[in-house]
């Protein structure tokens, strides 16, 4: 499941193979982002789709960063490894991890306590999707991810477009 083809098309970096993260690659599938998805454990090579790799690469992959980056893994020590690598890489772009408001709250203040500022605490987003959903089944957390990039993407699109013409003007 890689979506997408085309070559403008926006990157996505999904971490995590579990039914969340299977989820939201059915999702993404027949819409216009490309998405890289990987996880750390060997059984998910089944999954079509899936590159397997071993956290530390993973984690350069998420300082390397895309358009979106989604975290939702199997285990909070990665998604926190994969977070920080995000964070201080020079990516730009969407990040993103799923969670309980609980698990932003440890997160930030770990992350801060490891010397991130409000600037780079800023770009993560946690948890993923539309705030008004809270339904904790993969595939409405999937939908509303799904949405919710679309609306971002969009967002993205209406400013680049306003921002080609002023120059032209």
């Amino acid at each position: 499941m890689t979506g997408t083809e085309q070559a403008d098309a926006p990157r996505v970096l999904l971490f995590g193979a579990g039914p969340v993260g299977q989820a939201i690659a059915r999702a993404l599938e027949p819409l216009a982002f490309r998405v890289s998805w990987y996880d750390s454990r060997e059984e998910m090579a089944a999954l079509p789709g899936v590159e397997v790799r071993e956290p530390d690469v993973l984690a350069e992959i998420a300082a390397a960063g895309a358009d979106y980056t989604l975290i939702v893994t199997h285990e909070h020590a990665l998604d926190y490894a994969f977070v920080s690598a995000a964070l201080a890489g020079p990516g730009g772009g969407y990040l993103g991890m799923i969670g309980s408001r609980g698990k932003r709250a440890r997160f930030f203040s770990r992350l801060a306590d490891d010397g991130l500022g409000e600037a780079a605490l800023a770009r993560l987003t946690c948890p993923i999707g539309i705030p008004e959903l809270h339904d904790r089944a993969p595939e409405v957390i999937a939908v509303s991810v799904a949405t919710d990039l679309l609306l971002r993407l969009q967002a993205s699109r209406r400013l680049q477009t306003a921002g080609e013409a002023a120059q032209k003007s």
